[in-house]
């Protein structure tokens, strides 16, 4: 029979043998090692975020989606929740109430921070905002004038902020407009209920052409209002309490869109399989390829934020009434990677140091000890070329300026980076002076004078003649390294590296970001920047000046007759006529679908009238081929607007010449006004030919 006492007590006996004092002594270890198994396992758990959408699930936030089914999210060690949005859970109000972390929200975030909400923006994920107002072609309203006594729909006051802006910055009074809340429902449009829905490019046109309803377009950007969208923000106290959760949301979200714009078919099937969304498949892709048009991923790293860019919205704002002048934007834009001295030069100058140290002090035993000069002149040698190879791998070069003298020495690296063999390559520092640019001289001398005088470190970028006779980019880098005893310097040593390649892709950078792709013109920031820079000089020491807005007859009835390919080439035909029609010096953008700003130096109105008249027959002569062999004419209208003494704002001038067009449109179209009303002679708006 089995003696439950005797096991008992052997039991107790093996576990004080172990040292422990009992069976339940070592039960309460186990629970300690299991409950710090449970917390050491909670302690490494993702951290759990909730990121509130703008409205429900669609393509539109694609690449949130991606983050999470991609496990970018779940790499960067978050959990995140992504809440659809409707009337009741709007993104500012949710991020302010504590209710999500992040939001995406359009520029009602930027009008709400001016007001004192304590939010920061991101990235932006839409570079230029879909938001548009709608209409039916058949109630002939095609602008925002138009709109006078009209019952229009909006969001609100606070969402709609880019529309209100248009509405003041054209003069039309928010009294004079019937705004009706959004019923978010496009069929009050369809039956006419609404006169103006608004919608985004990217959706509701889709539902009117499904229905064979035609309709215009009347786009806050076409009125100089170009404000960012879908802008991916938290709050002020997250960014504080959690600023490398911030990063991290932000690395991984830029990711998921990266990926969204890479794979949108993927992405679709998602929305469709998981998030169980309403529109059809056609519906996703025609709203995936209209938000490719406007984050522009091919061009413009998704996210990015320029600061000049907020502040335009901003003085928008102001100049509309909605905010009041003297606002800060301090700590409303994230800085991913606050603007320090690049990480290189630090090094760079450091290894710098370190060898003319060396050379120093080696220089220094030479004299000192001269009979140990062949073992320390091995020594320096194989220094040397250590550092020559280093120096060629890196492209780059030393040099060493004898500033008494004049005479400057350089590395067969160096003289290589010229185009010179070693041996062949001699200079001083009147020749040194003679190869830089003459456009880039003065400043090189200057700043090297300077760096004389005060005995600072030289660093500098310039371009320099080679032995062929084209022209490198040189940066260099260099330190007075010898004084004489009344701290004059004796000589300056340090680097040259060729960084042309890296100017040749960043002027490739520039000229894109100023340029329209259709056309070859500046772009709509680009122009203002040119016409601000041209209307200053003008006002500084005086001249002439005159503006002119040009606008394509009838440019919506010819894509949707002919398809927007021949549109397209209608615009480059315009181009074209221009440039053989315009001087060298006139400036020219395209500012809006079809319509252009041109700028006349030294150019009276009676002049620019001329101009303009010949400018405008040229167009109509101009034939553009069609498919079927008929050649198709198109007319425009022109406004004018030229400068006189109390003038000094490019804005006035530009809100003159639109004036001016308006006229010429309402006056029958293809034809020429001035400000005053002056007009010139008429054609039809169509030649013959296209009909």
């Amino acid at each position: 029979m089995f003696d439950i006492s005797r096991y008992q007590r052997w039991m107790s006996k093996s576990y004080t043998s172990i040292g422990l004092a009992s069976p339940s002594a070592v039960l309460r270890m186990l629970v300690l090692i299991c409950t710090a198994i449970v917390i050491t396992g909670h302690a490494h758990a993702a951290d759990v975020v909730d990121m509130q959408l703008r409205w429900h699930h669609q393509f539109q936030f694609a690449g949130y989606y991606a983050a999470v089914e991609k496990g970018f999210y779940k790499e960067e060690g978050l959990a995140v929740r992504i809440h659809a949005g409707d009337p009741a859970h709007q993104p500012v109000p949710e991020v302010l109430a504590g209710h999500a972390q992040y939001a995406e929200g359009n520029s009602e975030i930027l009008y709400q921070r001016l007001l004192g909400k304590p939010l920061v923006a991101l990235a932006a994920i839409f570079q230029h905002s879909p938001s548009v107002l709608l209409t039916r072609q058949d109630s002939g309203i095609e602008s925002v004038h138009d709109l006078m006594g009209k019952k229009v729909m909006l969001m609100n006051m606070t969402e709609d902020a880019d529309f209100l802006s248009m509405f003041m910055s054209e003069g039309v009074s928010l009294s004079q407009v019937n705004i009706i809340p959004s019923s978010y429902n496009i069929n009050d449009l369809i039956s006419g209920k609404v006169d103006a829905f608004n919608s985004y490019i990217t959706n509701e046109p889709y539902f009117l052409k499904q229905h064979n309803i035609a309709y215009n377009i009347i786009d806050p950007s076409t009125y100089r209002i170009d404000f960012y969208s879908d802008i991916l923000f938290t709050s002020e106290a997250e960014l504080r309490d959690h600023p490398k959760r911030v990063a991290a949301m932000r690395r991984a979200t830029l990711k998921g869109w990266r990926y969204a714009m890479d794979h949108p078919d993927e992405i679709i099937t998602l929305l469709i399989d998981k998030y169980h969304v309403e529109k059809t498949r056609k519906h996703l892709e025609f709203e995936a390829a209209e938000m490719r048009k406007l984050i522009f991923p091919d061009l413009i790293d998704i996210g990015h934020m320029n600061v000049g860019r907020w502040q335009h919205m901003a003085d928008t704002f102001a100049k509309a009434g909605l905010i009041k002048p003297g606002y800060q934007l301090d700590g409303f834009i994230y800085d991913p990677s606050p603007k320090r001295v690049p990480q290189w030069v630090v090094p760079l100058l450091i290894a710098v140091l370190i060898i003319l140290t060396v050379v120093s002090a080696i220089t220094y035993s030479l004299q000192r000890l001269n009979r140990r000069l062949t073992h320390t002149q091995g020594i320096l040698r194989e220094s040397e070329e250590r550092l020559r190879l280093a120096l060629s791998a890196a492209n780059q070069g030393w040099f060493d300026i004898n500033v008494q003298t004049g005479a400057v020495s350089v590395s067969p690296e160096y003289a290589k980076i010229l185009g010179y063999e070693p041996d062949e390559f001699s200079s001083d520092l009147q020749v040194w002076e003679t190869g830089i640019h003459p456009e880039d001289r003065q400043l090189v001398m200057t700043t090297y004078h300077k760096s004389m005088a005060n005995g600072e470190p030289l660093i500098m970028e310039y371009r320099r003649q080679k032995k062929d006779g084209e022209w490198v980019w040189i940066r260099s880098i260099g330190k007075f390294t010898a004084w004489t005893p009344e701290h004059q310097p004796l000589r300056m040593s340090g680097i040259h590296t060729d960084i042309t390649a890296q100017k040749v892709i960043e002027c490739e950078l520039v000229r894109q970001a100023h340029t329209d792709h259709l056309t070859g013109f500046n772009n709509r920031g680009h122009f203002m920047q040119q016409a601000e820079h041209e209307l200053t000089r003008v006002v500084r020491y005086g001249g002439e000046l005159s503006i002119f807005m040009l606008d394509v007859d009838h440019f919506k009835k010819i894509n949707d007759t002919y398809g927007h390919k021949v549109g397209d080439i209608v615009l480059q035909k315009l181009a074209t006529v221009c440039q053989y029609t315009l001087r060298v010096v006139d400036i020219i953008g395209r500012v809006g679908g079809e319509e252009f700003a041109i700028l006349l130096p030294e150019t009276n109105e009676e002049e620019a009238l001329r101009v303009a008249e010949r400018l405008r027959e040229a167009i109509a002569d101009a034939k553009v081929p069609l498919g079927n062999g008929l050649p198709l004419s198109v007319t425009v209208s022109i406004g004018i607007a030229s400068l006189t003494s109390k003038d000094d704002n490019i804005d006035v001038l530009l809100n003159l010449a639109d004036k001016a067009l308006y006229a010429a449109k309402h006056a029958g179209r293809n034809r020429v006004s001035v400000t005053a009303g002056v007009m010139l002679r008429t054609e039809a708006d169509f030649s013959p030919a296209q009909s």
